[in-house]
């Protein structure tokens, strides 16, 4: 591609263009990671753990474990810096099968429910102001709003991957203002020596094995996002050192941010009122600086979700991407745009999955989210055990400590048979999905079939997206 061309980022003989600095990397782990999670449902954290000083316990050990993943997937994202995440490690070490039942899934259900979900909060928050505090928000007018925002975040990121960026980066740190006002209000409350929730701090503390792990799973929802640095390691200026310490300091920082914001809760709150909130940090500020707090409330919230739906989309359209590029998913979402060079149609085809969930109720689907979320993550720690055995001479710029990853490995397997123990029905589901995606794979893609219907589909899509685009297949994967 010509340099003096308009192309802001393109590519270069088949690689994406690397562009993105540790800034930018700690932009993506932040910003993918703090989403609403953590201004809404610190309260379910609490009823399950039965104190204060449990509940905190049961962040600070979910943190923990988020950043052990991390560090697990820096090891794989520096020795394989490809663009693509598990599906490049599941198909290096496990071969295409597993490599497909991941894309499969992430395509199409985890990340399109997670952008649809991450949408709908923002909505539900950016409309608030304009009701009253006790009045009800109509569902047609969350659900468009969420429609518009999906819509506006996808053309950001098939105009400009920069622009994407620079979003990820500035949300990041409107969310630490944010997280730091909170905080601030929490360090006057205690000024004033509000400190009854920390008097007795493991009072009433649980004993229940169930609800512990429910706890603990409410915790490690808000902390997923961990890996999304992974899928763009190929664009990534020097991934053997930008890589490790994007996921380090990026971990670090959200969970100081996590752990000082539940402080701030229990400072302001009574754990009675956290116990009954809808939206804790709205109901935090409200008390502390009255009406005003039904304005910055919402706003924070909704600010915090524009940037993680953001990453959220910007991650999984490179996914798909480079899964089509092999084969995986159909020709069409390999597409790039020749100007923009952006991963154009997949990225459309997200925003078009994300969309499709806000006509159903997609909160019931967060169940299957974790689970499978989670079995992957654990065959991403057992490919990198394997990996270390079947390529025990490969490049390894940064590397964990094995008992790490085993340790991972056992963690991974004892969330999953947790979730198929509380929440058996969502968890068949999930399991039936993946073998839908294993028939596809066995009976379409490995035996490459023309399905003479599939196949007039495919190629007219490609002719259309032509036609309507400036769109053209290649394997260069521009992704940036």
């Amino acid at each position: 591609m010509d340099k003096g061309s308009d192309n802001e980022s393109g590519a270069d003989n088949g690689r994406p263009k690397q562009h993105l600095t540790l800034r930018n990397g700690i932009g993506l782990v932040v910003g993918g990671i703090i989403g609403s999670g953590i201004f809404l449902t610190p309260n379910s954290v609490l009823e399950q753990s039965g104190s204060v000083g449990a509940a905190l316990t049961i962040w600070v050990l979910a943190g923990l474990l988020s950043l052990c993943g991390g560090l697990c997937y820096c090891e794989l994202g520096t020795c394989i810096p490809e663009t693509g995440g598990e599906h490049v490690y599941f198909r290096r070490v496990f071969g295409p099968l597993p490599a497909f039942i991941f894309t499969w899934s992430l395509l199409l259900v985890v990340s399109p429910v997670s952008t649809a979900l991450i949408c709908l909060t923002f909505a539900r928050y950016a409309i608030k102001p304009m009701y009253g505090r006790h009045e009800e928000i109509p569902d047609s007018a969350e659900r468009k709003l969420a429609v518009l925002a999906i819509i506006l975040l996808t053309i950001i990121n098939c105009v400009s991957a920069k622009w994407a960026t620079r979003i990820a980066e500035s949300f990041t740190a409107l969310k630490l203002v944010a997280i730091g006002f909170l905080v601030m209000l929490g360090a006057a409350w205690v000024g004033k020596g509000n400190v009854e929730n920390f008097e007795k701090p493991f009072a009433n503390s649980t004993i229940n094995a169930s609800s512990f792990n429910l706890a603990f799973f409410e915790a490690l929802y808000p902390l997923t996002g961990w890996n999304y640095l992974n899928y763009v390691a190929g664009e990534m200026t020097d991934p053997a050192r930008d890589l490790p310490l994007a996921v380090t300091y990026g971990m670090f920082l959200v969970i100081g941010c996590y752990l000082l914001c539940n402080l701030a809760y229990f400072a302001i709150l009574p754990k009675k009122t956290m116990l009954e909130s809808k939206a804790i940090a709205v109901d935090a500020m409200v008390k502390v600086i009255g009406d005003t707090g039904l304005v910055l409330g919402p706003l924070f919230v909704a600010m915090s979700c524009w940037g993680a739906a953001n990453s959220s989309l910007y991650t999984a359209g490179r996914v798909g991407h480079a899964a089509a590029v092999e084969g995986h998913m159909p020709r069409v979402l390999a597409l790039v745009h020749r100007r923009y060079a952006t991963p154009f149609i997949s990225l459309l085809f997200q925003a078009f999955l994300g969309i499709l969930f806000l006509l159903v109720d997609v909160d019931s689907l967060v169940l299957v989210f974790g689970f499978l979320t989670w079995t992957f993550f654990g065959g991403a720690f057992f490919a990198l055990i394997r990996l270390r055995r079947l390529e025990p001479d490969l490049h390894r710029p940064y590397k964990v400590n094995l008992y790490l990853a085993n340790f991972m490995c056992i963690a991974s397997l004892a969330l999953v048979i947790s979730s198929v123990s509380q929440f058996p029905y969502e968890c068949v589901g999930a399991i039936f999905f993946l073998l839908v995606g294993a028939g596809v794979y066995m009976t379409v893609v490995r035996e490459a079939v023309a399905v003479p219907f599939v196949s007039r589909v495919s190629d007219a899509s490609l002719t259309l997206m032509k036609a309507l685009f400036n769109v053209d297949l290649g394997e260069t994967g521009a992704t940036t």
